[in-house]
């Protein structure tokens, strides 16, 4: 039997005529209010599937409307296929879906004959992805999600609706937005929102505030690398003539790294302290163990094995020979006219590798990272960009030869310090592509593994994790961006009013080290607390104590922990020293975190980084910042805060070495770069300051997605006592019935207190049944 989806009134009409089939035509008066109960109480109670258009690949917010008009949205969340194609018509596509392959010059067509597609159907294109057929999340039918394009300061009013066919709740983050006066917008699951229930739908009202380029994604579980993920540009002007086109809906560039499988697959072997597996394509032995990959500074980059990367929804995966079955005209082209300047948004949605971003032979130059303008940077022949970064690029389309040239976004892995490690694949194939179109142009391009040799006088790097890439690339680094001269930053930032270390490192626990944030594995609260702070408070979730658990080096610690600047007034400048420690203080074994804070830009003052060889590769940890102990015991490497197991003060103190505050952070006239995603290299620290100035509860933590879901996070709180109480300034997502009118702004009451009417009908419905 098919399943049928009735909506509301149709699954009345039906209950209407089985009644008046059973009771022979009598008693009609009770059945006609059983039929007016049941309209009521069904088109509460079950949400229509809501319609958009699944070609709309751009919502542009700015068209025909100004900052001042608010933008509805609408985001269908739901589970399709990869290499599918769906009738659209269909309310459940999943049913209705028809495998997809390649033929033999490249195409992608249905596995079906023709014949065998009803003609009537109208059907929606494969998402591509990689080539490979997998299951995926999907907005609006489209992987990545629509871009949407909006005023600075433009109220965007988004529904979000959650069509996943399974148990699964979702949130939306819209990564990078303040979100000053809508904390309750800002999409950390069971921080400032419970989730949205399968079949239900939840608004999202807020400021697009600042402007520039970000996203959104998913916040709840490993959804966001499974497809649940999409741009948002904020339209600005930037100071001077820098390019001559900028169109968003073009020349957005989100990067991510594919899996094979469901993200959260990938998540398990890691949390448990497994190895990654596979069978042996000789089986003699019959199985292989994956090895770390690294980079060219000798430490981990490759902790989970590479699949596949996709630069928007196309790319390649290469088997173990290094070759592959899809051609260049199946990734995206990027269109160009020769002698115009093109600004390229470029964004970082990752879940473990950061990309080398480059253009045969072109160079670039950074105007902005994170939505903030910089200096430009000239003749940059790599963008480096980490899980949850932005950058803003300028092409200049100056190629006499008008051709096609390769994009790539290349992994940071180093097969020779690699061991050349073949998993899925050679890591000379690990690297996302597309390619720059010149207009006129045919669509031919040569494969090559090369786009150029470089040499330090010749190749410049942005955002690198270390200070030297190798020997034959430099590094500038985002402790060396700066700010442009129109904008002001506030003299506050030069005299911060307290400084707090954490450090990115294990839990210390030996027998898993799982990554953690102090030592501590953050643990999700039941209760939000920016929405149900009395029941946070009153659970048992929250860490006991100001800096964690009651513990030692070796146990385990896992809590909701809080980083508490409530005692910070407003105005105030707090100054987190983020360090990246691991147990051992020689070993390269660790890897650099891209740290993500909620609710807020912030000024990146310093970057201190690990002693190196003349190779570029790791030799020891950074010595600026010791850790003291009041007492003589040993003083761990990774700086895990220790409390004493009986009264409770803390046993140890982070700081500067000798109390020397490195020389940069006494500088009154620096022009620090503003960034909401900052990377933390492994053995040494970034310095980050911000002002206390926007009220709400703000995860923090490391954006590669396995860390954080093992607990390498904390959150954030900041002016709370200016927040109204429980459930006044924001509300939850419907989690069951009885129905609830849900948004981001204003409370939420269930329908049922709202309306008589519908307490009237659920009374004579069960009166009707009984009469029937």
């Amino acid at each position: 039997v098919m399943p049928i989806r009735l909506r509301p009134t149709e699954y009345t009409v039906l209950l209407f005529v089985c009644a008046e089939y059973k009771s022979g035509g009598k008693m009609l008066l009770h059945k006609l209010l059983l039929l007016v109960s049941l309209v009521t109480f069904a088109n509460c109670g079950v949400n229509n599937a809501p319609s958009y258009d699944p070609y709309q690949r751009t919502i542009d917010c700015t068209d025909g409307k100004t900052a001042s008009d608010t933008c509805d949205i609408t985001l269908v969340v739901e589970a399709l296929n990869s290499m599918t194609y769906y009738n659209i018509s269909s309310d459940f596509r999943e049913l209705r879906g028809y495998r997809a392959g390649f033929n033999s010059v490249g195409n992608i067509v249905t596995l079906l004959q023709e014949p065998d597609i009803p003609s009537t159907e109208r059907l929606l294109p494969p998402i591509q992805v990689d080539g490979e057929f997998r299951s995926l999340i999907a907005i609006n039918a489209q992987t990545p999600g629509p871009t949407i394009v909006a005023h600075s300061n433009q109220t965007l009013n988004i529904t979000v609706y959650n069509e996943l066919k399974n148990v699964e709740g979702i949130t939306i983050h819209w990564h990078g937005m303040y979100h000053r006066g809508t904390p309750g917008a800002d999409g950390a699951v069971y921080i400032t929102q419970r989730p949205i229930a399968p079949q239900n739908q939840y608004v999202y009202t807020f400021r697009a505030y600042p402007s520039g380029t970000f996203w959104y994604h998913a916040h709840s579980g490993a959804q966001r690398t499974d497809g649940l993920y999409g741009a948002l540009i904020v339209k600005d002007t930037l100071p001077g003539n820098l390019y001559d086109f900028d169109l968003p809906d073009q020349h957005t560039l989100i990067l991510i790294d594919w899996q094979r499988d469901a993200s959260i697959d990938l998540l398990f072997p890691e949390a448990n302290a497994m190895e990654y597996w596979k069978p042996s394509a000789s089986f003699d032995p019959p199985y292989q163990l994956y090895n770390d990959t690294r980079s060219s500074d000798q430490t981990q980059v490759g902790f989970a094995p590479f699949w596949s990367a996709l630069i928007n929804d196309k790319g390649r995966h290469f088997n173990e020979q290094g070759t592959t079955n899809i051609r260049p005209t199946n990734l995206n082209y990027f269109n160009v006219a020769q002698g115009s300047r093109y600004r390229f948004r470029l964004i970082g949605a990752q879940g473990v590798h950061p990309f080398r971003f480059s253009i045969q032979d072109h160079t670039m130059t950074v105007i902005a990272t994170d939505g903030a303008p910089i200096i430009p940077i000239d003749n940059v022949t790599y963008v480096i960009v980490n899980s949850g970064e932005r950058y803003d690029v300028v092409v200049n389309a100056n190629s006499a030869s008008q051709g096609n040239f390769w994009i790539w976004a290349e992994t940071l892995e180093d097969a020779n310090l690699s061991g050349n490690e073949v998993f899925y694949s050679p890591v000379g194939k690990h690297r996302g592509e597309a390619i720059l179109h010149y207009d006129g142009a045919s669509f031919d391009i040569a494969e090559t593994d090369q786009l150029r040799t470089c040499t330090l006088s010749t190749c410049l790097a942005v955002n690198c994790p270390f200070r030297q890439y190798g020997r034959d690339i430099t590094c500038l680094n985002a402790d060396e961006f700066e700010s442009p001269l129109d904008h002001t930053i506030p003299q506050s930032i030069y005299s911060p009013d307290t400084t707090l270390f954490y450090n990115f490192g294990d839990d210390g626990e030996t027998s898993t080290e799982r990554d953690a944030l102090d030592g501590i594995n953050f643990r999700f609260p039941a209760n939000p607390p920016l929405t149900e702070y009395t029941a946070f408070q009153n659970s048992n979730a929250r860490c006991p104590n100001v800096r964690g658990c009651d513990h030692d080096v070796e146990s385990f610690c896992s809590c909701t922990q809080v980083i508490d600047l409530n005692d910070q007034p407003r105005g105030n400048v707090v100054e987190l020293v983020l360090t990246n420690r691991a147990v051992e203080r020689d070993s390269p074994d660790g890897t650099s975190h891209p740290v993500h804070l909620h609710g807020h830009s912030f000024y990146v003052v310093k970057i201190g980084y690990p002693l190196y060889n003349a190779d570029g590769q790791f030799q020891t940890v950074n010595n600026d910042i010791e850790c003291v102990l009041q007492s003589n015991d040993p003083c761990p490497e990774n700086f895990i805060t220790i409390h004493d197991q009986i009264t409770n003060p803390m046993k140890q103190v982070v700081q500067w070495t000798n109390m020397s505050r490195p020389e940069k952070l006494n500088e009154k006239n620096g022009r620090y770069a503003r960034k909401d995603t900052v990377i933390v290299p492994f053995g040494g620290y970034t310095v980050v300051r911000f002002v206390v100035d926007n009220p709400g509860w703000w995860f923090f933590h490391c954006h590669i997605e396995i860390h954080q879901l093992e607990g390498m996070s904390a959150v954030v709180r900041e002016l709370s006592d200016e927040l109204p109480p429980d459930n006044q300034n924001t509300s939850m997502p419907p989690t069951c019935m009885p129905c609830t009118n849900s948004n981001s702004t204003g409370a939420s009451q269930p329908i049922w207190r709202k309306s008589s009417l519908v307490l009237i009908a659920i009374t004579t419905t069960i009166t009707g049944f009984f009469l029937v």
